[in-house]
């Protein structure tokens, strides 16, 4: 059964090269071409992905274009069809690349510098099997996600932060922590700088969003 494949990429020249590469293989073939996010949707639309359809199909997107992300293209083809195989093909090398395709529901990440035979296979893989994700480097970023956020601030401006929190002035702080005033705002300065806020109140809703406080001001 030959695979058919859908090729969406903005760099022509690219785009041309990869169609010649997968279509002399002799189970793949190039069932259409599109250089944007919308010519890219009217490309599934006209093969019917977009209608559920989708077996031995595989659609290469490309993340970065000029009209939007390839990755929005990639999750409404995968909410339309768990049938099509889809393969992000990029030059981004990042963790949150690599992790926004798998959540896109993507079968695969393969970098644009990866050799023209681990395209393939990848191409391959998707259409065999849409819904596992392949990607090198995948369990280092997964593990890199799971781990806990370090806080940006230290022991005693967190202290200082919690009182901010509570609703404490900066003398009520600084009796608190028995610090002087000026000790106390150099704390303060330091917590803004870093949260990259610039009042009490941006950085209290910072601290609560980033879990370095509850929602009281009582540390997590």
């Amino acid at each position: 059964m030959t695979v058919r494949v859908l090729l969406v990429d903005d760099h022509t020249l690219v785009r041309q090269a990869v169609a010649q590469m997968l279509d002399m293989h002799p189970a793949l073939s190039i069932a259409g071409q599109a250089g944007s996010v919308a010519e890219g949707r009217q490309l599934l639309q006209s093969q019917r992905i977009l209608d559920g359809h989708g077996a031995h199909t595989v659609l290469v997107v490309d993340v970065s274009m000029p009209d939007g992300s390839g990755l929005a293209l990639a999750r409404e083809a995968r909410r339309a069809s768990s049938q099509v195989g889809i393969v992000v093909l990029t030059m981004h090398a990042d963790d949150t690349t690599l992790l926004d395709a798998l959540d896109a529901g993507a079968s695969a990440l393969v970098r644009k510098s990866s050799p023209a035979e681990e395209v393939v296979s990848a191409v391959l893989r998707a259409a065999e099997s849409p819904l596992t994700f392949s990607a090198a480097g995948l369990a280092e970023a997964l593990r890199r996600r799971s781990e806990p956020k370090q806080t940006p601030l230290t022991v005693r401006e967190t202290e200082v932060l919690e009182l901010l929190a509570e609703g404490s002035s900066v003398a009520q702080v600084g009796k608190t922590l028995y610090m002087s005033e000026s000790t106390v705002k150099t704390h303060i300065a330091k917590i803004y700088d870093k949260l990259g806020v610039h009042n009490r109140a941006g950085a209290v809703m910072t601290a609560v969003r980033m879990g370095l406080v509850g929602d009281t001001g009582s540390p997590r």
